[in-house]
């Protein structure tokens, strides 16, 4: 694998046991995932799993009127598909990347295969899986209860801890589509934050100049959500 992307820069490898980690890391290879890229259907049985490093997956639930929902954000604090590791073989999202990156891969039947002997795999998996869950009821609870600017406010802090950076692509559109509004309602959301000089944006390109003031702008939920995965999981982003 090039040498320049570390397994630790996912944070479910980085808590595997010392040598649990060097058993996986011959089975993990590089890829670069495209945002807009689409990597599953609802219902489908993946083959490969995918330990983002710097780019960002989402996942939606398609209505019956073709409409969809955002659901989550995954990133380096996690894997895409838990459940197809566990037991759970498909799930009824769909997944597309919403922010071009690279990611560990490997086969979905060899991670399963190497579970049995990797006790802190799966231990650190079922912690993940619980982590997971606080994200997915976060979420709803934004929605419902927070302004769009919180929730984008939100949204921009999990993109650039997902990133790795404060400088990351990522379009109007496809925050509008995770945050189920209008694209204009994005614009003029990003337009507020951008006078008050909290972020600066250009043709799908956007750059937090002020993370402090962001933080403090954002509601609840951002912190909820870190501190869950820093109980389960350890460290930070």
């Amino acid at each position: 694998m090039p040498h320049h992307h570390n397994p630790n820069q996912n944070r479910l490898l980085a808590a595997l046991l010392p040598h649990e980690l060097q058993g996986l890391i011959p089975h993990l290879h590089v890829a670069h995932l495209k945002a807009g890229e689409h990597l599953a259907e609802s219902g489908e049985r993946m083959t490969h799993v995918f330990f983002p490093i710097d780019s960002a997956i989402a996942l939606f639930y398609r209505l019956e009127n073709g409409e969809s929902a955002g659901v989550s954000v995954i990133g380096n604090e996690g894997m895409f598909s838990v459940a197809q590791v566990l037991g759970g073989a498909v799930i009824p999202y769909w997944a597309t990347v919403e922010t071009s990156g690279h990611v560990f891969q490997i086969e979905t039947e060899q991670l399963s295969g190497l579970l049995g002997n990797m006790p802190s795999l799966r231990d650190t998996l079922l912690l993940y899986a619980q982590a997971s869950l606080t994200q997915v009821s976060q979420t709803v609870v934004c929605e419902k209860h927070h302004s769009l600017s919180q929730q984008l406010c939100q949204h921009l802090l999990l993109i650039s801890d997902k990133s790795l950076s404060d400088d990351f692509r990522l379009t109007h559109e496809a925050i509008a589509n995770m945050l189920g509004v209008r694209r204009e309602s994005i614009t003029e959301a990003a337009g507020e934050l951008r006078d008050k000089g909290l972020i600066d944006y250009s043709r799908g390109h956007i750059k937090v100049l002020n993370r402090p003031k962001l933080e403090k702008m954002c509601c609840e939920c951002y912190s909820v959500v870190q501190a869950e995965f820093g109980r389960l999981l350890g460290g930070t982003h």
